[in-house]
């Protein structure tokens, strides 16, 4: 995978963190596409997949109501897959009431 989804109390194996998901260098336009349709810190953020990234809980509560809405609009296919992916992975951060952390392969 190009960039790591991890959740848990930080990024390394010790800090009992999990990889739940990826991005691979592929999904990138679909990406790109999302961030036309929403101004998302979050989406311009993991956009750049040469470098980590770190998100709160809190970070996490104010993404997810911005995504949440785009699951109503007509996505291409590799949009709506992506958008799945990243309210996952959000979904499952928010339940453990831990951090996701993006991380560069």
């Amino acid at each position: 995978m190009a960039y790591d989804l991890v959740v848990g109390r930080g990024s390394k194996v010790k800090d009992a963190a999990h990889i739940v998901g990826g991005i691979e260098f592929g999904e990138l336009p679909a990406i790109l596409r999302l961030l036309e349709r929403v101004d998302s810190s979050f989406v311009r953020r993991i956009s750049n997949l040469f470098e980590d990234q770190a998100f709160s809980v809190a970070e996490i509560e104010q993404v997810l109501p911005q995504l949440l809405p785009l699951l109503t609009l007509n996505l291409r296919p590799d949009e709506e897959a992506l958008l799945h992916k990243l309210i996952s992975v959000l979904s499952y951060a928010k339940w453990k009431q831990l951090g996701l952390y993006g991380i560069a392969d």
